[in-house]
């Protein structure tokens, strides 16, 4: 019956074959006509979604709970995440309010542009937002520096400085002044003349100098949160916004030449920054890719027609292919652009098997007809059943809630029946043409038909003894088998956008994965927000209500008292005018002498050191300043190190200063339109305790706040909630795939033993490739979650060939040494060539894809060839006959 049912297949396809060679030109006129209708129908309807909301399924419950959020703050979504960097905190908050303004003006490419704590009421308000203690302590100290910060309202240059200093030491001297007071400015005066003297940049910040503290770098950073206009048709929707973001950075002077530094992440431009790199590195693969199928097939089918006419047929079933998804789709996504890299490596498969057999027996003595007869009886049914079996590897994603790789499944399924089609139609019409006929060439086994090669066959029990072991080693690595649901780890970890996201993670304070839960009113809100602060795994809870800063009348009371001693306002008492070079450089000499007056009197232990440091940088740069013709570039470089930051400093302390009452309704509209939604809801805003880069602790953090607020959302639960979507995608697609496969060659063969023939080897391949993930370290993640299903149709179809050649074989023949085994050897080598290059790729997604295809395919194509004909040996002498009789 089994063989029946391939011999009827295949006499159809011969009497096909036969049509199609007869009519070759007409067909192929035909071919060229649906080809260029669906290339115009393409080129004018697809369109690619680049956006990562496509992805997965919309009836996801995480999806439902983004849409509620994304309702009731639209403002939210789909933003972009500026990182402002800078030497001092002065300079953070001046480029990240340029900045702001540059995108404001610009309203073509950004909706909206949020700077937090920024702007005129946080500026006012600030003080407020100290604790008690904290602002009693600024006060003291603000107290003491008043009559330096009066002088240098009045004269802000490097004379006043020098002077100033000068003084502050001669009265250190005399015991009026604490030396701890001027150590500070001593070693920043010393760090900015050294940093002259090297030709290096510094930035002394007064803010520090003022509060008496180091800040870390959270003090000199600033964040904006931009809402970009986005044109979803295109692979990149936020490009123009990213870029013009970069353009107005650049135009604003904000580099780290200028001392400071703007850096982009978040969702939409890791996304463009992650097409950006899969293009340029895939269009490198890809390329690769068809040089060294081009050479495969060279050796394979030595004959540079039949390789054109492989590659042409191969071509058209790309275009047909795209048709279909525009006519199916209408789009592609970020997953199943890879439609044409798949396409190729599967694709050619066919041509190849047909292509051997057809070459083998043309060169044998066979005419162009009649080769062309036998060999769509002899290989055409197991290229039906191959296309088939391949086919149900990529629709089993099609059930499943990963839009992403669904969509690709679809298109890649019917991608592998066009290709089929045009396999046994196209590629015999364009041998058939006149003067097309390849020239024979004869046939000789690529290997020998002993020795290792042989091997299966002379001692099959050892093999299969040897696989054995093997398979028992391998199957205790398969628990320690990982999948990473961290979507940074897929991507290109040199992107801008991926090393600053994960600085962000490695700061708790400011990690990008937190969760944003909903509540109906103010008194829920609080109430909510207590309870999730309790749990152990959150770090942060922040309401609007936390907005409103505690203690402000004591806060007022010590805020009046700072703008009473600091009265009049700085600076009013009027400037000094601006200083010559020479006198600059006589405040100088000044300084080093009043320090060296110090020193020797040796007064003040807690100076000695830095006035030392500093006295010597100053002698060093005097002496350099002398050596100049013109000094007064260096002085001025000097001075804007020093004193560049002051004037910022002095406009906010007396912004600070006019501070009033801070309540729900004077709050600026800014943070209300994000904190309290038109319908009267309040969001609340919830952090990790830790970094969260680490996957358990992630989930830990989400199912924590879950279980006190199941409909929290955001980025943190969205990496969890998609993350185990694609695990159970994987395992529905796998399962559904072994199970369909097995019952399609059940109910074709109706043999349990042909069956179980095919799929020990490819179980084997699949333990021993999941065991190298696990020994060399290869997690599973969202862009290799399609390996396993894919490897299944892969390594079917070889062992499809194999199988079905054991029966025609003779009884004595080696099965490796028929043209069935060497068209397998090289469909493997082409897979491997059309996705190992993706290993070397930067892009971490791209190169465990390649890493994983490659040793799948390896371990297939091993498994098929060595430890399948082994099994094969295990039938009986009478089985064979039967099939030798049957071939006769």
């Amino acid at each position: 019956m089994q063989l029946e049912i391939e011999a009827r297949i295949g006499g159809w396809l011969a009497r096909w074959v036969d049509a199609v060679r007869r009519r070759a030109p007409w067909v192929v006129l035909l071919v060229i006509a649906v080809t260029a209708g669906a290339l115009d129908y393409t080129a004018r309807n697809l369109t690619i979604r680049g956006d990562t909301d496509a992805l997965f399924s919309e009836d996801l419950p995480i999806k439902r709970a983004q849409r509620r959020l994304n309702e009731a703050f639209p403002i939210l979504y789909e933003n972009i995440f500026v990182v402002v960097d800078a030497a001092t905190p002065e300079r953070a908050g001046e480029a990240a309010s340029a900045l702001a303004a540059g995108m404001r003006g610009e309203p073509e490419h950004f909706h909206r542009v949020y700077l937090p704590g920024g702007g005129e009421f946080f500026e006012q308000h600030a003080f407020l937002y100290l604790e008690t203690a904290e602002l009693q302590d600024l006060a003291d100290r603000l107290a003491e520096a008043q009559p330096y910060l009066a002088e240098l309202s009045r004269d802000g240059t490097l004379r006043g400085l020098s002077s100033l200093l000068a003084r502050g030491a001669r009265a250190a001297g005399d015991g009026d002044v604490g030396g701890g007071q001027l150590r500070p400015m001593f070693e920043g005066y010393s760090d900015a003349v050294e940093a002259r003297l090297s030709g290096g940049s510094y930035q002394l910040s007064w803010a520090e100098v003022l509060s008496g503290t180091e800040f870390d770098d959270g003090a000199r950073r600033r964040f904006l949160l931009v809402q970009p206009v986005l044109d979803v048709s295109d692979l990149q929707p936020a490009r123009a916004a990213i870029l013009a973001i970069r353009r107005i950075a650049e135009e604003l002077g904000l580099s780290p030449e200028n001392g400071a530094r703007v850096r982009i992440t978040g969702d939409v431009a890791l996304s463009y920054e992650e097409m950006e790199s899969l293009r340029g590195q895939a269009s490198r693969a890809g390329l690769a890719s068809l040089v060294l199928v081009g050479a495969i097939l060279l050796v394979a089918l030595r004959s540079a027609r039949l390789v054109l006419a492989t590659l042409l047929t191969l071509a058209v079933g790309l275009v047909w292919t795209a048709g279909f998804t525009t006519a199916a789709i209408g789009h592609l996504n970020m997953i199943s652009v890879s439609f044409a890299v798949l396409f190729i490596g599967l694709g050619v498969d066919f041509g190849i098997h047909l292509c051997i057999r057809y070459r083998e027996l043309t060169a044998n003595g066979r005419a162009h007809d009649a080769a062309l007869r036998t060999t769509a009886r002899d290989v055409g049914s197991s290229i039906v059943l191959c296309a088939a079996t391949t086919s149900i590897g990529f629709f089993a994603f099609v059930p499943t809630d990963f839009v992403g790789v669904a969509e690709l499944g679809l298109i890649s399924g019917m991608g592998m029946f066009i290709s089929l089609f045009l396999t046994l139609t196209l590629l015999p019409a364009l041998l058939s043409l006149p003067g097309a006929h390849p020239r024979s060439v004869r046939a000789g086994p690529v290997w020998s038909d002993t020795g290792f090669v042989s091997l299966p066959v002379r001692s099959p029990r050892a093999v299969r003894a040897a696989a054995l072991a093997l398979a028992a080693g391998a199957v205790l690595l398969l628990p320690k088998a990982r999948f990473d649901n961290n979507p940074l780890n897929v991507r290109d970890p040199s992107a801008e956008s991926v090393q600053t996201f994960n600085e962000l993670l490695e700061r708790g304070t400011s990690s990008p994965w937190n969760l944003d839960v909903i509540a109906p009113d103010l008194e829920t809100a609080r109430s909510l927000a207590a309870e999730i602060r309790a749990l152990d795994e959150v770090g942060r809870v922040v309401s609007v209500a936390d907005y409103v800063p505690p203690d402000q009348d004591e806060k007022l009371d010590i805020i009046e008292d700072v703008a009473m001693f600091l009265a009049p306002p700085l600076g009013a008492d009027g400037q000094r005018p601006r200083p010559t070079s020479a006198e600059q450089i006589s405040a100088l000499r000044a300084l080093e002498a009043q320090l060296e007056t110090l020193l020797a009197e040796g007064a003040v232990p807690e100076l000695a050191a830095s006035g030392a440091r500093l006295h010597a940088a100053l002698g060093r740069y005097l002496a350099q300043l002398a050596q100049l013709e013109d000094p007064r570039a260096s002085i001025q470089a000097l001075e804007a190190s020093l004193l560049g930051s002051l004037p910022e400093q002095l406009r906010m302390l007396d912004a600070a200063l006019g501070a009033g009452h801070v309540s729900l309704q004077n709050l600026p509209n800014a943070l209300l339109e994000r904190m309290i939604a038109d319908d009267g809801s309040y969001r609340i805003q919830v952090s990790p305790s830790s970094r969260a880069g680490n996957q358990a602790e992630l989930a830990a953090f989400v199912d924590a706040v879950h279980s006190v607020a199941p409909n929290a959302t955001g980025g943190a639960a969205e990496v969890v909630a998609v993350g185990r979507a694609v695990v159970r995608a994987l395992r529905q697609a796998l399962l559904a795939a072994v199970v369909a496969i097995t019952a399609f060659l059940l109910l074709l063969w109706q043999r349990v033993d042909d069956t179980a023939l095919v799929l020990v080897p490819l179980g084997l391949a699949a333990t021993f490739t999941v065991a190298a993930a696990v020994l060399m370290d290869i997690p599973f993640n969202f862009a290799d979650v399609i390996v396993l299903p894919l490897l299944l149709g892969i390594g079917v179809d070889s062992g499809i060939h194999l199988v079905h050649r054991a029966r025609i074989s003779p009884p004595e023949g080696n099965l490796l040494g028929t043209s069935t085994a060497r068209a397998v050897a090289f469909s493997a080598l082409t897979t491997i060539a059309s996705f190992g290059t993706l290993g070397f790729a930067a892009h971490r997604g791209l190169a465990t894809l390649g890493q994983l295809l490659t040793l799948g395919v390896c371990f297939t194509m091993i498994c098929n060839l060595v430890v399948l004909p082994s099994l094969i040996a295990l039938r009986s002498p009478r089985r064979r006959l039967v099939g030798r009789r049957s071939e006769a």
